[in-house]
């Protein structure tokens, strides 16, 4: 076993569940996740961007102190011997958010412009690529509404297109959406449906070249932050999404899978939402490991393959139920209305002597990052969000009620909008009060 080998399974231990890919005389029934070698990438980033993709023969990474797409070899992956994607523009953005068709001559990529009300919103761009330089960037058609649109997917035959939005119809927060390329351009988007969506959030889509979808998302059953998960292809449809398993997926975040087109490698991101740092990982196949086991076939030597065996069937369920059920302190047949009967819009209880009366707000969903949803549509109208930081993540809430009945008739609205983890949090000022007896 030489010194890289070595390297690389002591690496693996630093990600929690993963084995170490070791193969053990007498164990002869390897697991999948002891066919992979872990690889933290020294790419030398700090931010904003940790996530990695592909680019033929090498990584893309955002360059730190520059902001701008750089390559490094896969064989090599050191800053040392990057250069920048684009000889003719300083390209910037998340590299995980990129995508390029067959041959790598077309890519599509997020940006973000300024919107009608001068605020930032997040856009597919397409580029035309030759000879490391780009050309003809312009916004693609899907993008030109009053929605975000962002983390672009194309299949391998660029007729696909599954990317990201907060469009309508949704299930909440970020969903995500299939486009066709037709002779007449990208067709209508297509939300995924509940089965792949969730009140939270779905980022980063990835379509191996099997058109498999692969996505991170915070609403389904896992570890923690946001997982990894897969939805395999057949049939020209989408199954239901499958937890990578505790090998990939730890209480951080993981973000941005995906698989070289022609090479058994595979890269991802680890984020921690407490504090502002990260890694990007690649993933190949513990060649060792295999041998010892005895699986010598092409076909069975797949990191696709590989990567599908370690996913969860069990995991293939409905979304996660309501956030913090521990902290819904009212009961779900409460309808007796509080002495208090003023009209949903009201703001401010004006014959509460307390000085610090309580209020009721309806928590929707939760953000790993701030602002993430200043505004929000329950029963088609726009509503201003309140937001409080709880437990690692933010939690956006709509309205503000002296009324625990209003309260509720108003969770109603929300749920039947489609946020499905709606439920009434009450609030002494800006703090989340948690003693039951407010409910009572």
């Amino acid at each position: 076993m030489n010194l890289l080998t070595l390297y690389l399974l002591a690496l693996s231990s630093l990600f929690p569940g993963a084995d170490s890919g070791v193969h053990q005389p007498g164990n002869d029934a390897l697991q999948p996740g002891e066919w992979l070698l872990f690889e933290i990438l020294d790419l030398q980033l700090t931010g904003p961007c940790y996530d990695v993709a592909f680019y033929q023969d090498d990584i893309i990474f955002l360059k730190s102190g520059e902001e701008a797409l750089y390559l490094a070899p896969i064989v090599r992956p050191d800053p040392s011997y990057s250069r920048p994607l684009s000889a003719n523009s300083d390209i910037s953005c998340s590299p995980a958010a990129l995508s390029f068709s067959a041959g790598f001559t077309r890519g599509y990529f997020t940006r973000q412009v300024v919107g009608n009300e001068q605020e930032y919103m997040e856009k597919i761009f397409e580029m035309s690529i030759e000879d490391d330089k780009v050309s003809g960037l312009s916004q693609v058609s899907i993008s030109n509404d009053p929605s975000r649109t962002l983390h672009p997917a194309v299949s391998s035959d660029g007729s696909l297109m599954v990317f990201s939005s907060d469009r309508r119809p949704t299930s909440g927060g970020l969903d995500l959406f299939v486009t066709q390329l037709t002779a007449d351009g990208w067709s209508q988007p297509v939300n995924l449906g509940e089965s792949i969506n969730t009140s939270g959030h779905e980022w980063f889509p990835f379509l191996d070249k099997m058109n498999n979808l692969w996505f991170s998302s915070t609403g389904h059953s896992g570890y923690g932050g946001f997982d990894v998960f897969v939805c395999l292809y057949k049939e020209q449809e989408w199954g239901l999404p499958q937890n990578l398993g505790k090998v990939i997926n730890g209480p951080q975040n993981e973000l941005g899978f995906s698989v070289h087109p022609q090479k058994q490698v595979a890269l991802f991101s680890r984020t921690w939402t407490s504090e502002p740092k990260g890694m990007a990982i690649m993933l190949t196949l513990n060649e060792e490991a295999l041998d010892a086991a005895g699986i010598d076939g092409v076909s069975a030597r797949n990191i696709v393959l590989v990567m599908q065996g370690m996913a969860d069937p069990a995991s293939q369920t409905s979304p996660l139920p309501p956030a913090e059920p521990e902290m819904q302190a009212e009961p779900e047949t409460q309808t007796e209305p509080e002495t208090q009967t003023e009209p949903e819009t009201q703001t401010e209880s004006i014959v509460n002597a307390d000085p610090n009366p309580v209020v009721f707000r309806v928590q929707i969903i939760s953000s790993l990052y701030e602002n993430s949803f200043p505004k929000v549509f329950v029963d088609g109208k726009s509503y201003s969000t309140y937001e409080y930081f709880y437990l690692g993540s933010y939690r956006i809430t709509v309205g503000k009620f002296d009324s625990l009945q209003d309260a509720n008739a108003f969770k109603l609205r929300c749920l039947d909008s489609g946020f499905k983890q709606a439920f009434v949090a009450a609030f002494r000022g800006d703090k989340r009060e948690t003693d039951p007896s407010v409910f009572k």
